[in-house]
């Protein structure tokens, strides 16, 4: 198991706990002094829709007012799916996939003094205002008397709001990466090394320019390995194997592969499923095939088999056909193709096809007759 993977079923186990611990403890009893004429499960029901959109509406508030202070531009605003986002100046709406539990904010920078940090502790503040708000609302209900229904009926509602609000808080700011990047994460490593900053800021920028569909002419290299480092460098080396420059892609690879620990998993197994690709593409069978056995463990094996992205998906057809010879492997790999695809960005669309391609060719090479239609 991934350790994000591990950490997010953590989190989500403590989300559920606190979940249980206020409803059996203070939720419960709330309905047996209040005597709505609605039924109870529906009621909470209707409230935790509520809830959600509220807390889901204060999060990415928060990312907006934040991501102004910070003097950014705001690119899209995502909730739940539901997205506003803008292309060459105009907002246009649709419904778009996210990064986070409940939602997105997309930021583009201004200038080199873009600071991050509002981005991520406005959210913070905003969460706690609301945490003070249903505290304050709670007590007043809580203390009112009998007859006044809709006070005792508020503060019922005030605390599932909470409660929603907590669950969405925990998952957001604990400070590691889980199935979504976290506000904590990120903070973690902005504080960790102001070259993150200028990384990050980069990496929004070419961000921004792929999904526009434009042209990056420059993308800086980093020698200091961190997470935002690596994603940035690992774009030079999209532009490295897309005119066929496998050396240098390798090349730039080579140094971070040796700072794992510098580096969250999805994207050192990543980078290892590129690495992967350039030596499979350029080696003869056998050198790759003993690099291979000598140098992936099964932990970044299973990685690359069951990941959905353009990186693994073009790796492992090379390792699924040249080194296991196996054709089942191959049939399965193409089945996932037009859902990676989906999700690649823009800009990587016409590169991964091609790179994709290549692969698959140089597999029916080897094995013609496994030749089969692409879909």
């Amino acid at each position: 198991m991934k350790k994000e993977d591990a950490a997010s079923l953590f989190v989500y186990a403590i989300m559920l706990v606190l979940a249980l611990l206020v409803g059996l403890l203070v939720i419960r009893p709330l309905f047996s002094e209040v005597s709505i004429s609605m039924n109870p499960y529906l009621f909470t029901i209707l409230v935790v829709v509520l809830g959600l959109i509220i807390n889901v509406i204060i999060i990415e508030l928060g990312h907006i007012v934040g991501g102004k202070i910070g003097k950014y531009d705001i690119v899209s605003v995502n909730m739940l799916g539901f997205c506003f986002y803008k292309i060459l100046g105009k907002w246009k709406f649709g419904f778009r996939n996210f990064d986070g539990l409940t939602g997105e904010t997309v930021l583009s920078p201004k200038s080199e003094k873009s600071n991050p940090k509002a981005y991520i502790w406005f959210p913070i503040l905003f969460y706690v205002v609301e945490l003070i708000t249903c505290i304050v609302l709670y007590s007043v209900g809580a203390n009112a008397d009998v007859d006044h229904l809709s006070l005792r009926v508020l503060s019922l509602a005030s605390i599932i709001v909470l409660v929603i609000g907590s669950m969405i808080a925990l998952y957001n700011f604990v400070p590691f990466h889980l199935d979504s990047t976290t506000d904590g994460y990120r903070l973690t490593l902005i504080l960790s090394n102001p070259v993150n900053i200028e990384a990050y800021n980069e990496l929004l920028r070419i961000q921004n320019l792929q999904r526009e569909g434009k042209e990056v002419e420059e993308i800086k290299l980093f020698d200091i390995i961190t997470d935002f480092t690596a994603s940035l460098n690992l774009m030079t080396v999209y532009e490295c194997l897309g005119a066929k420059d496998f050396e240098k892609a390798a090349k730039i690879i080579e140094p971070m592969l040796n700072e794992e620990n510098k580096i969250s998993n999805t994207t050192y197994q990543r980078l290892i499923a590129q690495y992967l690709y350039i030596k499979i593409m350029t080696s003869p069978i056998e050198d790759a095939r003993n690099y291979y056995d000598t140098n992936v463990d099964d932990k970044t094996r299973r990685f690359i088999s069951n990941d959905i992205s353009m990186e693994s998906l073009r790796a492992y057809i090379l390792i699924a056909g040249l080194l296991d010879e196996s054709q089942g492997e191959i049939l399965y790999v193409q089945s996932k193709i037009k859902k990676a695809m989906k999700i690649a960005l823009p800009a990587r669309k016409e590169i991964e096809q091609q790179l994709y391609q290549d692969a698959l060719n140089k597999v029916y090479e080897v094995h013609p007759e496994w030749k089969v239609e692409n879909k």
